[in-house]
């Protein structure tokens, strides 16, 4: 077993993902710190995000580390344990929604495509899209 970071890396599919963390010097927190429960978006999910919104995500400190922050949640949480829980505290502070619907777990309203990678500092689920804090999503919609 390998720790979240490790096993992003060895992945292949969380490049841009670990290119934001590298950006905000968060590999530390990744590699050693926890447990956590990662919700981190594949490579497929940002490019859905505009190429001007994220690079303006990864020219600001603060918005950045917010970003990251937002996808990890202090403990463990495997699907199971999703099944029964409907909000959980990010790091970044504000809450992620847990809803079982027809198709699957989302978070945010955003599918779980691949859950239960479990590491030596915590557990990751892929999801289908990034997820932005209340202000990120204010700030995205009204420029």
């Amino acid at each position: 077993m390998k720790s979240i970071l490790a096993t992003l890396r060895d992945s292949g599919s969380f490049d841009v993902f670990l290119d934001l963390v590298r950006a905000a010097g968060m590999e530390e927190r990744l590699s050693t710190e926890g447990p956590y429960t990662l919700f981190v978006p594949d490579d497929d999910a940002f490019h859905k995000v505009p190429r001007s919104e994220l690079e303006a995500i990864r020219r600001n400190a603060d918005r950045l580390g917010d970003t990251l922050d937002y996808h990890i949640v202090p403990g463990v949480h495997s699907m199971i344990d999703l099944l029964g829980i409907r909000t959980l505290r990010s790091l970044q502070g504000e809450d992620l929604t847990v809803e079982v619907a027809a198709e699957g777990v989302l978070v945010n309203d955003v599918a779980v495509v691949e859950s239960d990678a479990w590491c030596t500092n915590g557990i990751c689920h892929a999801v289908s899209a990034l997820l932005l804090p209340l202000v990120e999503r204010t700030v995205a919609v009204h420029g």
